[in-house]
């Protein structure tokens, strides 16, 4: 019963999943229509990011990614993002996360999806907590691997992701007090940056 219940719960959870959360923040700054003249700007982005601005990758990302004054490129807008997490950019390890559990731009590879979303996680990255959540909850086969994704969802939760309290009390459902007791217990451990492995 709890196994059936669990399995409805987990493709319940990744109708979130498919969604992927996403950042509006940056990514809308990136996203606005270029002046008149803009094609300077546009310039130093690109040449800020051959020479390594992990900020200017990322948004440069974004540009490609949206087809915002530049060609739509997802293949080109993973490559920027991939740049700019490698230097350690969240938001960055975000985005390429999120193409490479979906395959959008790039082969989809949910191992390396999930090392990027765990990387930014543990830098405190609420929507990178939340979809990692949801991988490893969609994946768990055991009580540990319960917890740890339930853990993950609880931070998102605590950082603002509103879609993880409603998952959160559909978990607290089904699973047993003991679970809900260790996933409280590891959420509330420190986390420590590098503590991903990629």
């Amino acid at each position: 019963m709890m196994r059936q219940a669990a399995g409805r719960l987990r493709a319940a959870s990744l109708v979130f999943a498919s969604g992927v959360f996403l950042m509006t923040s940056v990514a809308a700054l990136a996203q606005s229509a270029a002046p008149s003249g803009y094609g300077a700007t546009l310039r130093w982005y690109h040449e800020q990011a051959e020479a390594g601005n992990p900020v200017a990758q990322f948004l440069l990302g974004i540009k490609y990614e949206t087809g915002t004054d530049v060609p739509k490129d997802l293949a080109r807008a993973a490559q920027l993002f991939e740049r700019a997490a490698e230097q350690g950019y969240t938001d960055a390890q975000f985005k390429l996360a999120s193409l490479l559990e979906t395959g959008r731009g790039v082969a989809a590879d949910r191992g390396a999806a999930e090392a990027w979303y765990r990387a930014a996680a543990f830098d405190g990255h609420a929507p990178a907590q939340y979809n990692l959540s949801l991988m490893l909850l969609s994946a768990a086969r055991d009580e540990d691997a319960l917890a740890e994704g339930l853990s993950w969802l609880m931070r998102a939760g605590r950082g603002d992701v509103s879609q993880a309290g409603g998952i959160l009390a559909k978990w607290r459902e089904i699973v047993s007090g003991d679970v809900m007791a260790r996933a409280e217990e590891l959420s509330k451990l420190p986390l420590e940056s590098g503590g991903a492995s990629r």
